[in-house]
């Protein structure tokens, strides 16, 4: 049990310093704005190469519920940055228990800052899924948080 809790500290540790390093970097030194928005709001958890922190934060890269074509999927990908999540998440066979804030909330950012954050994140790390469009961020909001 000692060793377990050591781990999770050394994680929560590099977490964080990479949360400090994320946060200073600007918008304006990425290639776009997709690009920059993802490092200011998902990078600390999700690191900037999509890899997420085993058992923690899931991977955005090489996962199928980021990249999915099925509407339902879809849906249940962008309620999640939406409204947030928590609880476990299975992602390529592996249980991931960190939280997800509400990055789409109203306040934070805004329908047109999400479309470029979702798509960059559905368009990085070599996948090529199809843009999501306004209506389906809509429905999104209007169905509310996955409970």
């Amino acid at each position: 049990m000692k060793i377990l809790n050591k781990t999770m500290s050394i994680t929560s540790s590099a977490v964080v310093t990479t949360a400090a390093l994320l946060l200073s970097i600007s918008p304006v030194q990425a290639s776009s704005m997709g690009e920059g928005l993802y490092m200011q709001h998902c990078a600390a958890c999700h690191q900037p190469d999509g890899n997420g922190v085993p058992g923690i934060f899931p991977p955005l890269a090489d996962n199928a519920q980021v990249n999915s074509d099925d509407p339902e999927n879809i849906q249940k990908y962008l309620r999640r940055i939406i409204f947030g999540y928590h609880g476990g998440l299975i992602v390529n066979n592996q249980m991931y228990s960190g939280r997800m804030p509400p990055i789409g909330y109203v306040g934070r950012l805004n329908d047109s800052e999400l479309l470029k954050l979702v798509n960059y994140q559905r368009s990085s790390w070599g996948s090529k899924a199809r843009a999501i469009t306004f209506d389906e961020l809509a429905r999104a909001r209007k169905a509310g948080s996955l409970k």
